[in-house]
């Protein structure tokens, strides 16, 4: 054949195992051709075919189905579209930030208020932003323990705690020693209204609402557990802890009990715990709706009293008062 280069002989086993004929490929300028019988022609390309499938089956993932696909890509446009809405948000945030960094900065005499001076807020209710808010305000007073009501004070004697709780008709006496393996329940009250209940015994926790219904594991960095035994005076200690918070101005306390051989003991009242509990979001929402509540209470009486009342002629604030 003109114009064809011969490359190399091509040994061929026929499809019944014996040795077929030496065949030649043939190249060509613009084409590759077989020159093979009609049959070894059909087992190679089945031979050809069944290779390719096995090295698609190894190195190919296997399709989406359709619907998980277009369901993918919709949670990527969701997820895009929440940053989008997170990212204006945030920088609306910014900016009326240091807007009121300038209005009370002329306020006060000055190009602008440090920004410390400024709280920022989303308007979203939040338990933990809330407490910690508090914290941070009572612990610049004089004595950071006390706070700026004296609070803290009290309710570090025990004494003192005692005398409070009779006051108030809780016949309770208290004790800061529970037995070893008591569990611990651990009242959350705003201001005269029980928002959650915590049950504690050694490593584990259990959480209850005001109602007493268990709420399962609303706490990641607790050890939940169903197996810690409910106590039959709970309904009881929450009634007490609602009359205690009621009369105490803070907007949140902890009111700690455990069992004693007479009945249940008024461990301490904590007007500035350690612990808040992170919960997930719809439990932090919900108590922090009711700290917004209880603060807006534990103000009502000092409003009607007077005392909220502007210090300065015309209505002016004064950041330096606050300092």
């Amino acid at each position: 054949m003109e114009g064809a280069r011969w490359l190399a002989p091509l040994l061929i086993m026929s499809g019944t195992g014996q040795l077929g004929a030496l065949y030649h490929v043939a190249f060509f300028d613009t084409d590759v051709r077989w020159e093979l019988p009609t049959r070894s022609n059909r087992f190679l390309r089945w031979l050809s075919k069944d290779r390719q499938q096995s090295a698609d089956s190894r190195s190919t993932v296997p399709p989406m189905p359709d619907n998980e696909l277009i369901e993918t890509k919709q949670q990527v446009t969701d997820a895009r579209e929440e940053l989008s809405a997170l990212d204006a948000e945030r920088s609306e945030l910014l900016a009326e930030r240091r807007r009121l960094q300038q209005v009370l900065g002329e306020r006060a005499g000055r190009r602008t208020m440090p920004r410390s001076r400024v709280e920022k807020t989303t308007g979203v209710p939040s338990f933990v932003a809330g407490a910690r808010l508090f914290q941070r305000i009572h612990r610049r007073a004089e004595d950071p323990l006390a706070g700026l009501d004296g609070a803290g004070t009290i309710f570090s004697d025990p004494e003192r705690t005692a005398q409070f709780a009779r006051s108030h008709g809780v016949p309770s006496r208290v004790s800061s020693a529970p037995a070893p393996g008591s569990p611990t329940i651990v009242v959350h009250a705003f201001h005269g209204t029980v928002g959650l209940v915590e049950i504690r015994q050694d490593d584990l926790v259990r959480h209850l609402d005001n109602m007493q219904q268990d709420l399962g594991d609303i706490r990641a960095a607790s050890n939940h557990s169903q197996e810690i035994p409910l106590i039959a005076a709970v309904a009881e200690l929450c009634k007490w802890s609602a009359t205690l918070s009621q009369h105490i101005p803070r907007p949140y306390v902890q009111v700690l009990w455990h069992e004693g051989v007479e009945g249940p003991v008024l461990s301490r009242i904590d007007v500035d715990p350690d612990r808040i509990p992170v919960l997930v979001p719809e439990w932090d929402l919900r108590l922090g709706q009711l700290f917004d509540s209880a603060h807006a209470r534990m103000l009502l009486q000092p409003y009607r009293a007077g005392a909220l009342d502007n210090r300065v002629p015309g209505g002016t604030f004064i950041p330096e008062e606050s300092s």
